[in-house]
């Protein structure tokens, strides 16, 4: 009953009582999104997404990413409002905060019934400024699955049952856009807008710094001289003076100079996160990733996050919103070559990584992020003296194991069993996710301790060593023809190739050209090492001439591209 109610009050609370020819539509979700709904290109086999959240109350978020892949290209929200909420209006207006895309404000009446039609009207938006857009009935037009209908139905106010926003610009990628009110447009409605716009301009981070004694945050990100995002909303974690007064004078000191402002960045970008989170959505997570590319545990019955205990929450800035924390959050600034080193539980592993030459790969020189399911020591003994003899004999096989335990980006414990599976580095194998005996499993190896955090990643330590189809087949017979051999490896090089540029190509594109060119260098190494059956000694030598002059550019999307021309030819040849 009380959840009953409590919807009722949801429903109340979106719109006020009007005059006799009907309500007055004042949408403002200060009580949530409830009711809006997406519509996307899927429909009809396209594969743009969207997704409708609240980023702070009083405002609604709408996200996703146009394509036009398989004729398709918009992504909508609507939701139903009641009849007779917009009678005796002359338009609606709208305050929102976009991309610098232009969107569509759609109107449906309950006499123009459409399959997928709608009154239509272009609005500009400003890319993260907040504007007010007023949409008299006379600017909408009638389309129908995306053309102008001729001779239409004029647009009956009265008759209105639903609104929404399309975006539908022919413009492919990701895109943005809050709302804070949708209205009735009357002439009173456009002066009592403008001055609610003026009023309620939230305070820049600086200003609400200072008013709430965290100037001490304020200083370190000007020493920094930390960029906080521009093109999104975050999510501040801020410390307290007294949080950092408990830091050692000297480390505050290394922190400040030259040598270590890296080091203050990455714990400053440990504090943020690139999507605003009112306390109710955040402490329904069980964690957020920080711009450190480190996970932040969220614990809503102790209400803390990374164990900094929230002491006030929702201060809204001009850029999102702040939480305030009693300690200073750090992150874990070991890399994943790092831990396994010095963890003595890994070093087995530790040394199979040296032996392959993989170590760098995993180390300061490369920032992933990579997943490692990191076999312990008990889980190499099982496989036996003279296993482990043939493998540490063997580079090429040597490499395709550890290959196989390495995954091209993060994936945490509980994200393994709603993804399924993921395939492994240079997508040569392909890793299950189960669950076995209450506990998730990875390719049928348990896990004894998930989520260690890394620099460049997250390890999972398990408790047997996974096997590669062709690995495996070559520990337990060695009289497979030379024949069948070439095959298989030319197929999986093939593979392996495509996998790599399927992967490296999307983070190229985001501005992540370091990653990319870790995949595709790590690529370049496999193929070199355990490729040899399918590859001329003359490839064989172009792609470690490729490897020794990436290794020595020191800008990562030059460095990218001297991988990618590599691997091209390597396909080529392949392909022949």
């Amino acid at each position: 009953m009380r959840r009953i109610w409590w919807i009722v009050s949801v429903l109340a609370a979106s719109f006020t009582a009007a005059d006799s020819r009907g309500q007055s539509l004042n949408l403002e979700f200060d009580d949530g999104v409830s009711g809006w709904r997406t519509v996307l290109d899927g429909v009809m086999g396209g594969r743009s997404s969207g997704r409708i959240s609240q980023t702070e109350p009083g405002v609604l978020r709408f996200t996703g990413s146009l394509s036009l892949e398989n004729n398709g290209g918009f992504s909508q929200m609507q939701t139903t409002v009641p009849t007779g909420s917009l009678a005796g209006a002359d338009g609606v207006q709208l305050r929102v905060r976009g991309d610098g895309r232009t969107y569509q404000f759609d109107i449906r009446t309950s006499d123009v019934r459409l399959m997928a039609g709608a009154f239509s009207a272009d609005f500009e938006t400003r890319k993260n400024e907040w504007v007010t857009v007023r949409l008299p009935f006379s600017a909408f037009k009638l389309y129908n699955f995306g053309r102008l209908v001729s001779s239409p139905p004029r647009l009956r106010p009265e008759l209105i049952e639903s609104v929404g926003i399309t975006l539908a610009d022919k413009a492919t990628g990701p895109f943005e856009i809050e709302v804070d009110f949708i209205r009735s447009l009357t002439a009173d409605a456009k002066a009592e807008t403008e001055t609610k716009t003026d009023a309620t301009q939230p305070p820049s981070l600086a200003d609400l710094a200072r008013a709430n004694g965290l100037t001490t945050l304020l200083s370190l990100v000007d020493a920094a001289g930390l960029e906080l995002p521009a093109d999104t909303r975050i999510t501040i974690f801020a410390p307290t003076n007294a949080a950092f007064e408990k830091i050692p004078a000297e480390k505050v000191a290394f922190l400040t100079s030259p040598e270590g402002l890296p080091v203050l960045r990455t714990i400053l970008r440990h504090h943020i996160v690139a999507e605003a989170l009112p306390s109710p959505v955040l402490l329904r997570a069980r964690g957020v990733e920080s711009l450190a590319g480190q996970r932040l545990a969220v614990d809503a019955e102790a209400l803390s996050v990374a164990g900094g205990v929230l002491l006030a929450t929702d201060a809204a800035f001009d850029g999102g919103v702040v939480h305030v924390v009693d300690s200073v959050l750090l992150p874990e600034t070991r890399t994943i070559a790092d831990l396994v080193g010095e963890d003595p539980h890994l070093l087995m592993l530790a040394g199979a990584l040296g032996a392959a030459g993989l170590t760098s790969q995993l180390g300061a020189e490369n920032d992933g992020p990579w997943t490692v399911l990191a076999p312990s020591n008990e889980a190499f003994a099982a496989l036996g003296e003279d296993v482990l003899a043939r493998i540490a004999a063997e580079p090429r096989r040597l490499n395709e194991i550890l290959a196989a335990h390495v995954i091209p980006s993060r994936v945490y414990r509980d994200e393994m069993l709603a993804q399924g599976s993921t395939r492994s580095l240079g997508g040569g194998n392909t890793i299950a996710f189960t669950l076995s005996d209450g506990r998730v499993t990875a390719d049928g190896a348990s896990i004894l301790r998930a989520d260690i955090p890394a620099a460049n990643g997250v390890v999972h330590i398990i408790d047997r060593v996974l096997l590669p189809d062709s690995a495996e087949t070559s520990t337990r017979s060695e009289n497979a023809s030379d024949g069948m051999t070439r095959g298989v490896t030319r197929e999986r090089a093939l593979l392996l190739i495509e996998r790599a540029i399927e992967r490296g190509v999307p983070l190229f594109n985001n501005g992540n050209q370091e990653a990319c060119a870790g995949i595709y260098e790590i690529t370049l190494i496999a193929l070199r090492d355990f490729g040899s059956a399918a590859l001329t000694p003359e490839l064989r030598r172009a792609l470690g001439q490729a490897l020794t002059q990436g290794a020595a550019d020191r800008d990562p999307a030059s460095r990218a591209w001297t991988y990618r021309r590599a691997l091209d030819a390597a396909a080529a040849h392949l392909a022949r």
